[in-house]
């Protein structure tokens, strides 16, 4: 594994040093150029948490991937670049968790003239990272907050297009081997979401695309734009130009995404 090799795959030509400018150029070019998207385990294939697994399947074979793909990746890039970074875990959902519920998604702390909160896996909202202390901020077309909730806990929210999606986490550092069982149960588990239904995502500035099930919507500043993909080509065709993936064998799964975004979505 080489950072340069990183750099290239994200499309970043600027001279690297452990400072905001090079952070938040890092986080905007990993989310333009690298997708939050699900198609291994839509397809069957083992999703692994190793960096070194995650590196061969995204930046030597052009992949996108979750968030501990993802996160994971990035936090390896940053540390070897100079960057404090401190790895944490988060409950995905509305409701605030028990300090014992699981946790089932990956996130960044790096400090970096202060606390800051990186984020490349979640999808949608952090195009910048955030400090870490209670604020609403815009970054467009999403409102992001962060508050203090009591027994140590920090709540995320982004908001858009008359959604919301949120998180819980709490500052205590984890490892990757953290992470394995959520990692097994989320793409094992038939009502996993990530079973149930095809996502890619892709953040660019001011911008969000995201594909879920059969549905491409483009989120802006002016609202959102909803497109109904009709077959196996333009779910292909859909991958490659608007997020970067050339899997030409997702085709083979179509008859499975249809009748799985008919069961969730009923159309």
């Amino acid at each position: 594994m080489n950072v340069e090799a990183y750099l290239k795959r994200i499309k970043y030509s600027q001279k690297v040093k452990p400072d905001l400018a090079t952070l938040n150029g890092l986080v905007q070019a990993q989310l333009s150029a690298l997708p939050f998207e699900n198609l291994d385990q839509q397809m069957g294939v083992k999703v692994s948490t190793a960096v070194n697994r995650v590196y061969e399947k995204v930046v030597i074979g052009n992949r996108g991937g979750w968030c501990f793909e993802l996160n994971g990746l990035l936090g390896w890039a940053l540390k070897e670049i100079g960057f404090d970074v401190t790895m944490l875990a988060a409950h995905v959902g509305s409701d605030k968790p028990e300090m014992n519920e699981a946790n089932d998604h990956m996130l960044l702390l790096v400090n970096c003239g202060g606390s800051l909160l990186v984020d490349v896996g979640f999808g949608g909202g952090p195009i910048e990272p955030i400090p870490l202390r209670p604020i609403t901020l815009s970054q467009r077309p999403y409102k992001i907050s962060i508050s203090k909730e009591g027994d140590g806990f920090y709540r995320y929210a982004e908001r858009a297009g008359g959604n919301e999606g949120s998180y819980w986490f709490t500052l205590t550092e984890v490892d990757t081997d953290y992470f394995d069982g959520a990692n097994h149960r989320l793409q094992s588990d038939p009502n996993s979401p990530f079973r149930r239904t095809l996502t890619a995502q892709r953040r660019l500035k001011n911008k969000h695309i995201v594909l879920r099930g059969l549905v491409k919507k483009t989120i802006d500043e002016t609202g959102t734009k909803t497109e109904l993909l009709s077959d196996e080509k333009e779910l292909v065709e859909c991958l490659l130009i608007d997020f970067n993936l050339d899997v030409p064998g997702i085709s083979t799964y179509w008859p499975t995404i249809r009748l799985r975004h008919q069961e969730l979505f009923g159309t």
